[in-house]
């Protein structure tokens, strides 16, 4: 709404402008609808609130402790330092609803869709669009039998596809080469991040849609992608993951005491690591490496990183919880060499980072001459991500593979392989996060849905504005205090093991819901009751209003034609005004709506609603 030449830069907003009004659930790549959910618990309707997070998330009870919370780093009171808790407020109510089959889901939304159908936004791969959708096929096919398809890997995206495939009415079966369910959920995430059980019954839960779990049964000589498609699987989704440590080119990595951070994470109680430890690498798997050699009793451990303090991959939360128990960082420094004796690692010879980057942004780390510095340690672990290899894709001939082992699919993870699918990191140059897995789950079973019934889906979007209660009022939103998520003591959760964090209690989570500013509430104007008084102006104390001339208002084509619309239904002369808001000031309080004398402003809810075509 800025003013240029005397001109206000307006836009008049779509339904994807709204959408993007709700910053948490926009950034949210599963599109949950983080605000209603929030409400909810603020309110007490707990079902409800875990029925609104679950109804695009299979694994939201994971999700609601090792999601990165892109919602909250998007959430509008990150610019005051203190948004809302929406992870925490989601493991709150997870927590205390527990896991609930994919039926009960579906039953309890559509008996709470039948009380009032606003429940709630229905975006992304729903549940109940998803059933609903397959009610449709299997009316149409009869008695012919569902399609089979095969998911290889039973990570966070084979386990949606499978989810989501099997919602839909498809016959799935995993494939998986371990002897357990869960992929790095289950080996890349520590019990005092994300408990077994917690994965376990999210997995159980997905089995009882009579997905098929086939363990210690990789692809590779025994079973190849031609076996599959001779046992009657029509499709194959590919989510291996990235099955590889990426290694440093560093001299002394081969010394013994040095270890990788997947093998380690993995097999932690099976290494010794000796008195001090140091891990390289700066995100959160260096700092769960950390925190296991911690409580395997190593009595000095460090964390070592080219990144500084600020621009660590890590998590703030991540390195707070290092620091309270004892882990001590060195950032800004880059591994010249492992140094050993008689064949062991002693130490590492490091030279101080002047930076990351080069100016074009790609990876060109430059060091500080003349800086050395040694750390003397009895073991090291390198925690610098992970990477796919040409070996680790064994079994699966005929597929295009990138010259670094990753397998070449388009943006509907389709790859050069008819009916065979490939998502998930292997599809990408770094592992990512817990919901950008699922995401890719999802977006697979779509693709997957398509090509069996021969068309592409296409997904039509709509948006509504509802009327909200007259009297509504959301001023106390800013006036409740943040509070930091309770954790165990240091010293207990190191010698017990348990969860790190405990999480809000009831008291805790309603109030923390209250916070939110609920941003999918919107004024709505009536120009025919608008008085021109300037009410609405002089009562936001945040500036978010104006009263300027029409002729000030400069847009685009949507601008011209609505504004050109209203000149010819005017009746006043002399020109025509507008009040125009500035989104990013107004706090959704509603005190405009009921300050103003005429009634000419509403508050209303934004609603975005998908089908399936």
């Amino acid at each position: 709404m800025g003013n240029l030449n005397k001109k206000y830069k307006v836009k008049v907003l779509g339904i994807d402008d709204y959408q993007a009004l709700v910053a948490c659930q926009s950034a949210c790549p599963l599109e949950t609808d983080t605000k209603r959910y929030v409400r909810a618990i603020s309110v007490g309707e707990y079902e409800k609130a875990y029925l609104i997070a679950r109804q695009t998330n299979p694994l939201v009870s994971v999700c609601s402790r090792v999601c990165t919370a892109p919602c909250e780093k998007t959430c509008r009171k990150t610019g005051e330092g203190s948004p809302v808790d929406i992870r925490a407020l989601k493991r709150f109510v997870c927590d205390r609803q527990g896991t609930t089959s994919p039926q009960s889901v579906t039953e309890r939304l559509e008996q709470f869709s039948q009380q009032n159908p606003w429940v709630s936004d229905r975006t992304g791969n729903h549940i109940l669009t998803m059933s609903r959708f397959r009610k449709i096929k299997e009316a149409k096919a009869g008695a012919k039998p569902a399609a089979r398809i095969a998911v290889v890997g039973s990570g966070p995206t084979g386990l949606t596809a499978a989810h989501d495939l099997a919602v839909l009415g498809y016959r799935v079966t995993i494939f998986e080469a371990a002897p357990q369910p869960g992929g790095m959920l289950r080996t890349g995430i520590p019990g005092f991040r994300l408990p077994k059980d917690v994965l376990m019954n999210e997995i159980n839960a997905i089995l009882e849609l009579g997905v098929e779990l086939k363990l210690n049964t990789p692809i590779g000589s025994d079973l190849s992608l031609s076996d599959l498609h001779n046992q009657g699987f029509e499709a194959v989704f590919i989510t291996i993951g990235l099955q590889d440590p990426m290694r440093l080119n560093l001299p002394g990595s081969d010394l013994q005491g040095v270890h990788n951070g997947i093998d380690y994470v993995r097999d932690h109680e099976k290494i010794k690591l000796g008195k001090t430890c140091l891990v390289i690498g700066g995100g959160g798997v260096a700092i769960d490496c950390a925190q296991h050699a911690i409580r395997q009793g190593a009595e000095k451990v460090m964390i070592a990183c080219l990144e500084s303090w600020d621009n660590m991959p890590a998590s703030i939360s991540e390195k707070e919880d290092a620091q309270e128990e004892g882990i001590t960082f060195h950032p800004s420094l880059g591994p010249q060499r492992i140094i050993g004796r008689d064949g062991r690692v002693s130490g590492v010879e490091f030279l101080n980072v002047s930076s990351v980057f080069d100016s074009e942004g790609r990876f060109s780390p430059d060091f500080v001459p003349d800086s050395g510095s040694t750390v003397y340690v009895d073991s090291v672990i390198l925690a610098v991500g992970q990477a796919s290899t040409i070996p680790s894709l064994a079994g699966l001939d005929g597929l295009d593979i990138t010259p670094n082992g990753l397998i070449r699919s388009a943006e509907d993870m389709s790859t050069n392989l008819p009916g065979v699918f490939a998502g998930g990191d292997v599809r990408w140059r770094f592992a990512r996060n817990a919901t950008d897995a699922i995401a890719d789950g999802q977006k697979a079973a779509r693709a997957i849905h398509g090509y069996l019934r021969g068309r592409t889906l296409h997904v039509v979007k709509r948006g509504y504005m509802r009327p909200v209660a007259p009297d509504f009022d959301n001023t106390r939103c800013e006036t409740i205090a943040p509070v930091k998520i309770p954790k165990l003591p240091a010293a207990e959760r190191i010698s017990s093991r348990q969860e790190i964090t405990i999480g809000f209690d009831e008291a805790q989570a309603r109030e923390q819901a209250a916070r939110c500013r609920q941003c999918s509430i919107q004024t709505v104007f009536d120009r025919s009751r608008c008085l021109l008084c300037g009410t609405c102006v002089d009562t936001c104390v945040y500036g978010a209003l104006k009263l300027v001339r029409v002729a000030d208002l400069q847009g685009g084509a949507d601008l011209e034609q609505l504004t050109g619309a209203l000149q010819k239904r005017s009746h006043r002369r002399g020109g025509m005004t507008a009040i125009i808001k500035d989104e990013s000031r107004c706090v959704n309080c509603g005190m405009c709506a009921r300050r103003c004398p005429a009634g000419a402003i509403t508050m209303a809810e934004f609603y975005s609603q998908e089908e399936w075509e």
